[in-house]
């Protein structure tokens, strides 16, 4: 920051991780990390979003004749409301379902291991790296990274969504990374070779 005679308008504080665990907690997200496989230190996190409240149910309440306004939003709140008819209304009977926290994995570098597959256990993407292609496991394991196949096998082991492989080698830019798509494919059909700057929608469960 010095060299750059850059000036920061903000605080910036730097958290050393010192080993697995909860990292952060709070009223929307958890998230987890543990130690991956890499010649230096390297995490991989799970991202758990929480639950969110179900649905009004305002077909319900059409049915009981319940005019919209501010008595809906007491109702989604769970609040108990009293009708100007002199009916008590239970919010929570007018809730649907909680609508289940989507998770999130995301792996940095690392050669295969069963870290990899506990973070990523049910979530609904894994993103991985793929540094070589399937046939280069050994050039993997002695540089400390995966392939596209032993990328997919954490995503299949781990019942995993989806696959978002990046950080591929450079030289398989183009076509190769085309290639390294479609080894994934064969072990995981649902992943897909990402780019820098990806927009990626995650749709809750049906």
């Amino acid at each position: 920051m010095r060299l750059s005679e850059s000036a920061l308008t903000y605080p910036l504080k730097f958290v050393e991780l010192s080993g697995d665990g909860v990292i952060f907690d709070d009223a929307t997200f958890t998230v987890s990390c543990k130690r991956l496989d890499h010649k230096i230190v390297c995490f991989g996190y799970r991202i758990v979003e929480k639950d969110h409240q179900g649905e009004l149910l305002v077909d319900k309440l059409a049915t009981q004749n319940i005019p919209s306004g501010p008595v809906y939003g007491q109702l989604k709140a769970g609040k108990t409301v009293t009708l100007p008819d002199g009916r008590t209304l239970n919010g929570k009977d007018f809730i649907g379902p909680a609508q289940k926290g989507r998770i999130v994995t995301i792996l940095g570098d690392t050669r295969k291991t069963r870290r990899a597959t506990e973070l990523a256990q049910d979530a609904d993407v894994l993103v991985h790296e793929s540094t070589f292609a399937a046939d280069e496991s050994k050039l993997a394991h002695n540089y400390y990274h995966s392939t596209s196949e032993q990328a997919a096998q954490v995503a299949r082991d781990a019942h995993a969504g989806r696959l978002l492989m990046n950080h591929i080698s450079a030289r398989y830019n183009g076509r190769g990374a085309k290639e390294l798509e479609r080894q994934a494919q064969a072990t995981f059909a649902n992943a897909k070779v990402v780019r820098d700057f990806d927009v990626i929608d995650i749709p809750f469960k049906k």
